[in-house]
């Protein structure tokens, strides 16, 4: 027998399976409309030569945050009255610093040759380039994740014509920030909630439009999927169980989607599994086990904790062994306003390592 017993080479239940990566941008975003209006408006002025507001994008992980603000981006490269507008986007957890924050926008609009710059003369490079254009919509994902915030004093002094986008889980964060910043910032807030089944419904039947031909998957087995989806509250993993369903159908040479297929992917994506000690690190499961026992503590009470206990690593590395946990999905940190450096944290324990069958 074959090891290779699938479909045909030419035979595929997937008409775009690029559509179910985390990086595809939809045309249609159900159920976000509101907040892709309310980026739009913000972005208009720059069209009439006038700076648009800042806004704050905030809510839980995987809500469409991210993917909104995209949208939004690409809708308005279509707009002739935009050609000359400049487009960033910037990740900062990746540029967690004023000198990479500035280096990326400068290297986004076109100015290359930042090495061995300053950062103010990265700074004034950027001022000279964006001079000669309408403006530019500059978006910060994962704001709160950088370690200082001199780049926000900068882009709000320093750039003209301008909207300026914060992407945040963290719906504290916004009250947090340095006055001389916030000052000049006065953000509107765009809140988003967590999607509801009924809503993941929606969003997983329009984008299986996208990834599947026609026929492939039945509305009640779509429902079953959001329903079983629905207890991590993020989209992210729905559309991460699709894609793996469709790979199982389609390696056992099934032109449709059955209920075996959906149990048989459950078992293949690790967000649906028993999390054990070895999918981390020493230190990973030593701050682990300290936030399990110590839930609802803050980052400097769960440190002193952790140092008395024989803990050896700095706050800042402890403070990265959080970060790494959150992204794991094993904790959830809630800024606060007192404690750890000025930026403390509450930690909460999140108890979803279990199996997707045991709900």
């Amino acid at each position: 027998m074959s090891s290779f017993n699938f479909l045909s080479h030419n035979q595929t239940i997937f008409s775009n399976s690029d559509a179910l990566d985390t990086d595809f941008i939809p045309k249609i975003l159900p159920h976000r409309e509101d907040q892709q209006r309310s980026i739009a408006e913000s972005i208009a002025p720059l069209l009439k030569n006038r700076s648009g507001p800042s806004l704050i994008l905030q809510g839980p992980a995987g809500v469409g945050k991210s993917v909104s603000a995209k949208r939004v981006l690409m809708d308005l490269e279509e707009l002739d009255d935009a050609i000359d507008i400049s487009k960033v986007y910037v990740n900062c957890w990746k540029a967690n610093t004023t000198y990479k924050v500035m280096t990326e926008i400068a290297h986004q609009i076109g100015f290359k040759f930042t090495h061995n710059l300053k950062t103010n003369e990265i700074i004034n490079k950027i001022i000279e380039k964006l001079d000669k254009r309408k403006g530019v919509v500059i978006i910060l994902d994962e704001a709160d994740k950088a370690d200082d915030y001199d780049f926000l004093y900068h882009i709000l002094e320093n750039l003209t014509r301008k909207t300026l986008i914060l992407i945040t889980n963290d719906e504290s964060w916004s009250k947090k920030i340095d006055f001389r910043i916030a000052s000049r910032l006065t953000p509107e807030i765009v809140n988003y909630s967590e999607y509801t089944s009924n809503q993941i419904f929606d969003i997983l039947k329009e984008r299986i439009k996208y990834a599947f031909y026609q026929n492939v998957w039945s509305e009640d087995l779509i429902e079953q999927v959001a329903i079983t989806s629905s207890k991590f509250k993020d989209i992210r993993i729905a559309i991460k169980l699709v894609k793996q369903i469709g790979e199982v159908a389609e390696n056992e040479s099934s032109k449709k989607i059955e209920i075996n297929h959906l149990n048989k992917a459950i078992s293949k994506i690790p967000d649906f599994k028993i999390k054990s000690s070895k999918d981390f690190n020493e230190t990973e499961n030593f701050v682990k086990k300290i936030c399990e026992e110590h839930s609802g503590k803050t980052t400097g009470e769960l440190f002193s904790i952790y140092s008395k206990r024989g803990g050896k690593k700095s706050e800042k590395t402890f403070k990265r062994v959080l970060d790494t946990l959150e992204k794991k999905r094993i904790i959830t940190q809630r800024m606060t306003s007192e404690g750890f450096r000025g930026r403390s944290s509450i930690i909460k324990y999140n108890s979803i390592e279990k199996k997707i069958t045991d709900y």
